[in-house]
C-alpha cells in the first residue's frame, strides 16, 4: 500500500493541508501512532464507505449523477487549489486535464523534435513554446479542431490565433476532461482522502509495476544544459542524474540531516554559467527545491577543489568572471553576490549570442555545442550518492536513431532558447551588452565572411569586456 512507501516531506505537507481544509470537512480520516495521516483506506472497509457516503453528498451537491465517472469530476470539483502533490517525487501537478495523453504526446515529440515527458509541460506551455510559424498553428488547429481562415493566417496573427487555440484547448477539452489529454493525478477515490492516486502521473509508470518504463528511471535529460548554453559532457551528466532516480533507497540527506532518497544538485548552477559535468551533490528533494540557485561559500570552496584535481567547473563563456572573483569569496554573502554578478554576465553572454544567431544563423555558434557527446552508452559501478568519488564510469561508442535524435534535440533546444530569449518578459538583468555595438557589427561582419578564426578572437574580448564592466559596476 502506499502508506508503507516513503512520503516526500511536500507530500506530506499536502495530506496536512487537506485535511485541514474547509472543502473536505467532514470526510473521514484517522491518524497512526506516529501522528500521520492515515492517507488511504480500503474502499470495501467500514472506513471506505464512510468516505464514499461523504462523495456521494458531494455528487449531489454539484449535480453530478452517480454514475461511472462520477467520482473523479466531484473530486476535481472540490480539490482546493487543483494542484495535487505525488507522493514520490513531491512534484506539484494539475489534476485537470491539462497533460498530453501518450499518444498526443508522441505527436508533439514527433512534430517539434522534442523529448518530453507526460508532466514536463501542461498543454498551455506546450502550445506557447512551440507555435511560433504559420505551420505551427496549422498543426494544432488541426489535431484540436479548429478552423482557421486560410486568408487569416499569416505571421502577424500567429499570438492572436496562438491564443485562441489555447482558449478552445481548454474550453472544449480541459473543461470537459475529454482526450487527448490527460489529469495529472488520476481518480483514486475513495481510497485515497482527496480522490486521486498518491503517485502523480510523473512517477506512476515507476512506481506501478504494470507501467514500467525503463527509460523513466534510468535516463533524465536536463534541457536548461542545452538552454544554457553549458559546457560538459551532458550524456554523462544527464545519465548519472538517472542514476539517482533509480530505486527506492534512501540516505541520511548531507544537509537536512534526514533520511531521503537523493537528488543530485549542481554545486556550480548552470544558470550562473558552469558545466552540465558530473559535479553534483547529492542533498534530499525537499532541500534540492529549497536550494534553488543560491550559492555558498562552501560551493565555492568545492568547485576550487574540483578545479585544483583536474576538473573543469566552468563554461568557457563564463570563465572570465568566475576567474576574476572565486578567490575573492569569504562569506556566504559574498558567494551571493557572486552569482549576483555571474547570472548578470550569463544574460548578457545569452544576449549577445542571441544577437549573434539574428544576424548570421547557426553556423558559427553551432561550434560551440557538441552533439558529439550523445553518442556514447555509459554504466555505473559502485554508485552511491553519497561517495560519488568511488564511481567507475564505463564508457563505449554508441550508434543509434535515439541518439542521433538527442544530439539534434542539443542543437535544437539551444537555438530554440536563443529564438525566445528576447521574448521573455521581467528579466532583471542590465545589458551591458548593448552598448558595445559596434564590436558586435564587426563580429556579425567577420562571421558572414567566414573568418571564423578573427571572430573567435573578437567574441572572447568582447565577452571579456562585457564581464568586466559588469564586476567594476556590480562587485569594485
Amino acid at each position: 500500500m502506499a502508506e508503507d512507501r516513503n512520503w516526500h516531506p511536500d507530500f506530506e505537507d499536502y495530506t496536512e493541508r487537506m485535511v485541514n481544509h474547509p472543502n473536505y470537512k467532514g470526510l473521514f480520516y484517522e491518524r497512526g501512532e506516529d501522528g500521520r495521516v492515515k492517507w488511504v483506506v480500503t474502499g470495501k472497509s467500514d472506513n471506505g464507505q464512510k468516505r464514499l457516503e461523504w462523495w456521494n453528498k458531494q455528487c449531489r451537491k454539484y449535480g453530478i449523477p452517480i454514475e461511472k465517472g462520477c467520482y473523479a469530476k466531484v473530486a476535481r470539483r472540490v480539490h482546493p487549489t487543483k494542484l495535487k502533490v505525488c507522493q514520490c517525487c513531491g512534484k506539484e501537478l494539475s489534476v485537470m486535464y491539462e497533460y498530453p495523453d501518450k499518444n498526443l504526446l508522441k505527436k508533439i515529440n514527433g512534430r517539434f523534435g522534442l523529448s518530453l515527458n507526460q508532466t514536463d509541460y501542461t498543454i498551455k506551455e506546450i502550445v506557447g513554446k512551440h507555435c511560433k510559424t504559420v505551420e505551427d498553428v496549422e498543426f494544432w488547429a488541426k489535431t484540436f479542431g479548429l478552423n482557421i481562415a486560410q486568408n487569416t493566417l499569416t505571421r502577424n496573427t500567429i499570438p492572436t490565433l496562438r491564443q485562441r487555440i489555447i482558449d478552445t484547448i481548454y474550453k472544449k477539452y480541459v473543461a470537459k476532461e475529454l482526450k487527448p489529454l490527460s489529469p495529472g493525478a488520476m481518480s483514486n477515490c475513495p481510497d485515497r482522502f482527496d480522490g486521486f492516486h498518491s503517485d502523480g502521473l510523473c512517477c506512476r509508470e515507476r512506481t506501478d509495476k504494470g507501467r514500467h518504463s525503463d527509460n523513466m528511471k534510468t535516463y533524465t535529460q536536463d534541457r536548461r544544459a542545452y538552454e544554457e548554453w553549458a559546457d560538459g559532457d551532458f550524456n554523462l551528466a544527464n545519465r548519472l542524474m538517472g542514476e539517482f532516480h533509480k530505486g527506492d533507497k534512501t540516505y541520511i540527506c548531507p544537509k537536512c540531516g534526514k533520511r531521503r532518497k537523493m537528488t543530485a544538485d549542481h554545486i556550480g548552477p548552470i544558470s550562473l554559467g558552469f558545466c552540465h559535468s558530473t559535479c553534483f551533490a547529492p542533498m534530499c528533494q525537499s532541500c534540492n527545491s529549497a536550494k534553488n540557485n543560491r550559492f555558498t561559500k562552501s560551493d565555492v570552496e568545492a568547485l576550487l577543489k574540483l578545479e585544483k584535481s583536474g576538473q573543469t567547473v566552468i563554461s568557457w563563456h563564463s570563465k572570465v568572471i568566475w576567474d576574476a572573483l572565486k578567490h575573492k569569496v569569504k562569506t556566504d554573502a559574498d558567494a551571493k553576490k557572486l552569482s549576483i554578478v555571474m547570472l548578470q554576465c550569463h544574460q548578457n553572454v545569452l544576449k549577445l549570442f542571441a544577437m549573434i544567431y539574428a544576424e548570421t544563423g547557426q553556423e558559427y555558434l553551432k561550434r560551440f555545442l557538441h552533439p558529439e557527446y550523445a553518442f556514447y552508452d555509459y554504466r555505473f559501478e559502485d554508485f552511491d550518492p553519497l561517495h560519488l568519488e568511488k564511481l567507475v564510469i564505463k564508457r563505449k561508442e554508441w550508434d543509434s536513431a535515439n541518439k542521433r535524435k538527442n544530439a539534434s534535440r542539443c542543437i535544437r533546444i539551444a537555438f530554440e532558447s536563443l529564438d525566445e530569449f528576447n521574448d521573455k518578459s521581467n528579466r532583471k538583468t542590465a545589458f551591458v551588452v548593448d552598448e558595445f555595438m559596434p564590436s558586435i557589427q564587426k563580429l556579425t561582419g567577420l562571421i558572414e565572411s567566414k573568418s571564423y578564426e578573427k571572430a573567435d578572437a573578437l567574441l572572447n574580448d568582447l565577452i571579456r569586456v562585457v564581464s568586466t564592466s559588469i564586476r567594476k559596476r556590480m562587485w569594485d
